[in-house]
């Protein structure tokens, strides 16, 4: 059965963003992230569950179809300084990159 997250508390912005994300809680020291996660959940059914090398992170933009990246961008995520901040770091360890959450559909796409 597809884990289907929560909806956000009122108030709250439909999309999580972690920028510090490189200080994940629960990566252990010395251990880097394998896969990079992506899931989509449309009306309860998940739809897309995929596991790419984490070095993939590094141009997640561009595996990204461009109908998706516009959406992305319009819910206001700041996917460039996402992209930004990952080409940077030297070593990627696990941690979410960012979460979008409508009525029908749930995105998530985090390290592991």
């Amino acid at each position: 059965m597809a884990h289907v997250p929560h909806p956000p508390p009122n108030g709250a912005l439909p999309y999580t963003w972690v920028r510090s994300f490189f200080n994940a809680r629960n990566a252990a020291p010395g251990a880097p992230a394998k896969n990079l996660m992506v899931r989509v959940v449309r009306d309860g059914e998940e739809r897309v569950s995929v596991a790419l090398p984490a070095r993939s992170a590094r141009w997640l933009i561009e595996v990204m179809p461009n109908d998706v990246v516009q959406k992305v961008r319009a819910e206001e995520i700041p996917i460039d300084a996402i992209m930004a901040d990952l080409q940077q770091e030297a070593e990627l360890y696990p941690c979410s990159i960012f979460s979008l959450s409508k009525s029908n559909r749930q995105v998530e796409v985090w390290l592991e």
